[in-house]
């Protein structure tokens, strides 16, 4: 017993010390240098950065900038005298003389950047804290930072010291000439600056920055605490040279430049050795509404942020915010230990990635809520929506949250409910089209929808699934399900006939190369995930039809887009001179569905090691197509599915030499050259959430529970009835069966799917909302009939293969429903003249009578004919239904 104590504190000891040194910069000489380092980031609009690209001053020498590559500045100052010397320790000042601190360690935690500085006799820590609240979404949405100082004596003498910082009007519009006012507001608990734009314009950006939000800066009152608001070669100066403030207000409302004015706030600590306690400002940027989002029934919210909803007044909110900053501090600590302690499990350079992360992505969304018709506010009618920032601006860009999902299921899953509703209201009311939408919007933050056709049906519907199932097994919570069921059946049956070989469908990566091995297995896995949705749901036995049809999708899959020596997946079906990195593979781990064969992942992670051991600096190409073309978020996709673990660490540790190289500008972008690491794009995208993928693979699922009550109108189970549908079917199965065979022999060959003709499965849109004579909104219950069957098409060229391949066979979660059906192999069709492009739709051959599709869905229906006799039989012996009068 003894023994295993002691193993056990020398174990939970490692993991302490491996956390400690992460939070302590002295620990190890510093080797993590990206090119921007996160300073404050709360929201799409509040944004600052240091940029610390290779020749870059020091950020006691250089001012904060805002996320876009041209790096506008905002500005933003500190200073620290010590016995009459002043010292910068954050700005580029040239209005007063002033000395440099010199950085001598910078430190990145999830929710904080640790700067320690050495200014004359004084040691002085600044450390910027955006905290991250996965389980307090007031706080969480509260667009606020901490800046905090800390300083000691090197000497161990006493020092007389004040400290001073200033923020300017840089930060309300990415129009430098545009008018501001300001004012300062002094209350019993603080005192707080407020400037913005004289004639906000809602809704709008400028070289994406906001022009319709409000700066603000403050602190906490406390002894030796003064203000100021003029020019910056006013309040500076003043500074310098007193170590105070007069408190003083100037009312010349002006442009934010050629001359800036700014809001300055300093303490006068005293004479001291070391900071009692740290020194500590609040900067926020404060945009009240925040969204504006088009409803199902066509209506239009300003949605404003969640916190609203706990305070009455900015001041109470801003007085809340700063007095919870010994909390908020250890909060962050707390977390900042856990990520580290998980990552650094993997790898030291694993824990750096999340670290410059974390913040990124989650400080491109707003969490908002709406105003009920009560005036109250609804806190059940949550929305989260994310800025595609680095990209196309677009509003909650389906790609984006897919790559970014990893970390929210692993902060709080629950996050995934407010990141997908949107999407999934909007279009049960609006869209026509039978895939999933791209986005809410082009143009954040206006939600206006999105019902355009676009060619990533597979890519988007796929993402979508795939992530309403994710946050159901990890949270529980199966309303999406119940509220979307139909909608998702019907995405679930249109990658039923466009999953296994995507023709005129693009991904992502904006690739459109016919037959993508990696597109089509994320439309497989997500057929799957929609099996464990219609589970959750009660429908067992709508269930084991998508569970039967994404198996035979997969082995399908599997047989087309192996090499020829089995030993790895090509990029395109055939190609054997291609290749990619399967990240869409990830999805079958995350969601534990084993649709893969375990054989496939050991080889390709055998592919990836001998691929690794002669790539380019940067790690690997995201496929043979774009050999130079790097991307960080599939990157990490794709070492979530090794199966060894030197794989993973070694695909970890390609994205970490991108992340660390700061000879690139950009914050942590996601695609680059892979040889030169230069930035193709993705600058401080949220997509970064990818990183978490590693760590997602740990949360836990549970089981989900969909309300029953409103799941579905189930009619009373009537065995008479149920009789006469399973004698309807059999009778429309013989004479289908005859009616295709004759038609296959006067044929003798069928049109080619998906070859330059429109998309053939339709959708109509369930659930579809109508309004009332009253202004309610009534609702349709559609039913769906079972998808289209599969169009299995094999190559000629794989037919040798097909026929060595072993026979398939798929498993049924009831013995008792278990069928066994003929083989599909390649000698039921002809050899052709020569090779097919594995560019161009694959041909099927015109030799027989029956096509493998026919043989598939003749299969799934005789399934589901014997779970109705079996469902008749039990009810047997079940009493009537009762009614009630």
């Amino acid at each position: 017993m003894l023994r295993c104590l002691l193993w056990s504190f020398i174990v939970f000891s490692s993991l302490f010390v491996a956390v400690k040194s992460q939070s302590n910069p002295t620990g190890s000489p510093q080797t993590f240098f990206p090119a921007n380092i996160p300073l404050a980031i709360r929201s799409p609009y509040f944004s600052a950065w240091h940029v610390s690209t290779n020749g870059s001053s020091q950020l006691t020498q250089s001012w904060p900038t805002f996320w876009t590559p041209a790096a506008p500045i905002l500005g933003w100052a500190g200073k620290i005298r010590v016995d009459g010397n002043t010292f910068s320790w954050l700005g580029d000042d040239g209005a007063a003389p002033t000395n440099i601190s010199n950085v001598t360690s910078t430190q990145i935690t999830p929710t904080r950047t640790i700067f320690t500085m050495q200014a004359g006799p004084m040691n002085v820590t600044v450390t910027f804290i955006s905290p991250i609240e996965p389980s307090d979404w007031a706080k969480q949405s509260f667009p606020f930072s901490y800046v905090s100082l800390d300083a000691s004596s090197t000497d161990g003498n006493s020092h007389d010291v004040q400290v001073y910082s200033d923020i300017s009007a840089e930060w309300v519009s990415g129009n430098r000439s545009s008018l501001v006012s300001w004012s300062t507001q002094v209350t019993d608990s603080s005192i707080y600056h407020q400037v913005q734009k004289q004639s906000p314009s809602p809704m709008t950006e400028i070289s994406s920055q906001a022009e319709d939000g409000t700066a603000y800066y403050a602190m906490a009152s406390r002894p030796g605490l003064t203000y100021q608001t003029d020019l910056d070669v006013v309040c500076r100066p003043q500074f310098t040279s007193t170590g105070v403030l007069t408190g003083e207000e100037s009312v010349a409302f002006a442009s934010i430049s050629p001359h800036f004015t700014v809001y300055a706030l300093s303490v006068d600590l005293g004479v001291i050795q070391s900071t009692s306690s740290s020194v500590v400002w609040g900067v926020g940027f404060v945009r009240n509404p925040s969204i504006q989002y088009t409803t199902s029934t066509g209506g239009t919210q300003q949605r404003s942020p969640y916190y609203v909803s706990q305070y009455g007044t900015i001041s109470e909110a801003i007085d809340a915010f700063l007095s919870d900053y010994p909390a908020a501090l250890q909060r962050a600590i707390a977390l900042d230990q856990k990520i580290l302690q998980d990552a650094s499990a993997i790898s030291s350079n694993y824990a750096e990635l999340v670290s410059l992360a974390a913040r990124q992505v989650i400080g491109a969304t707003d969490l908002t809520i709406s105003n009920g018709t009560d005036g109250q506010w609804n806190t059940s009618d949550v929305k989260m929506f994310m800025k595609a920032i680095g990209d196309s601006g677009r509003v909650n860009p389906v790609e984006t949250l897919y790559a970014s999902f990893p970390m929210f299921l692993y902060l709080n899953a629950s996050f995934g409910k407010p990141l997908l509703s949107g999407l999934l209201e909007f279009q049960e009311g609006h869209s026509q089209n039978p895939y999933a939408a791209a986005d809410l919007g082009l143009n954040y933050p206006v939600a206006s929808g999105n019902t355009g056709a676009h060619s990533q049906g597979v890519e988007q519907t796929g993402n979508m699934l795939i992530m309403v199932w994710a946050h159901a097994r990890t949270t529980g919570d199966g309303s999406l399900i119940h509220d979307h069921y139909n909608l998702l059946k019907g995405w679930a049956n249109y990658l039923v006939q466009n999953s296994l070989t995507p023709v005129n469908q693009m991904t992502a990566d904006n690739q459109g190369t016919a037959n993508m091995t990696n597109l089509a297995i994320k439309g497989i896995i997500a057929v799957q995930a929609m099996s464990e949705i219609s589970q959750a749901f009660g429908e067992s036995a709508v269930a084991q039809m998508y569970s039967s049809r994404a198996a035979v999708l997969a082995s399908t899959w599997q047989s087309l887009a192996l090499s020829s020596d089995q030993q790895h997946l090509l990029e395109d079906y055939g190609n054997q001179q291609s290749s990619a990195l399967m990240y869409n593979l990830y999805a079958d781990r995350l969601l534990q569905l084993n649709l893969v064969n375990e054989t496939v992942y050991q080889h390709q992670t055998q592919f990836y090691a001998s691929q690794i051991s002669t790539a380019a600096k940067y790690g690997l190409p995201i496929d043979s197509d774009a050999p130079s073309q790097g991307n960080s978020a599939w990157t990490l996709f794709t070492a979530a599915t090794a199966s060894n673990t030197t794989v993973l660490t070694e695909l970890i540790s390609s994205a970490w030499a991108r992340a660390a190289s700061n000879l690139s500008a950009g914050a942590f972008p996601t695609t680059y050259q892979v040889n030169t690491g230069l930035t193709n794009g993705g600058v401080a995208s949220p997509a970064q959430g990818a990183m978490f993928a590693p760590l997602a693979l740990s949360v836990p699922n549970t089981t989900v529970v969909v309300s029953q009550s409103q799941a579905t109108n189930t009619p009373p189970r009537c065995w008479g009835v149920a009789l006469l549908v399973l004698v309807g079917l059999a009778a429309f199965l013989f004479r289908r069966r005859s009616r295709n065979k004759a038609s296959f022999t006067d044929k003798g060959t069928f049109d080619p799917p998906f070859q330059n003709q429109p998309i053939p499965y339709q959708y109509t849109p369930a659930n579809l909302p109508t309004e009332t004579t009253s202004g309610s909104i009534s609702t349709q219950n559609v039913n769906f009939e079972q998808p289209p069957p599969i169009a299995v098409i094999v190559p000629s060229k794989m037919r040798e293969r097909e026929l060595n391949m072993p026979q398939p066979h798929v498993e049924n979660p009831t013995p008792s429903a278990s069928v066994s059906g003929p083989r599909t192999t390649s000698s039921r069709y002809t050899e052709s003249s020569g090779p097919a492009s594995s560019r161009d739709p694959l041909s099927p051959s015109s030799s027989q009578a029956l096509s493998p599709t026919e043989v598939i869905g003749l299969r799934t229906e005789v399934e589901n004919l014997r779970r109705v006799m079996q469902e008749i039989r039990a009810e047997r012996l079940e009493p009537p239904p009762g009614y009630i009068d």
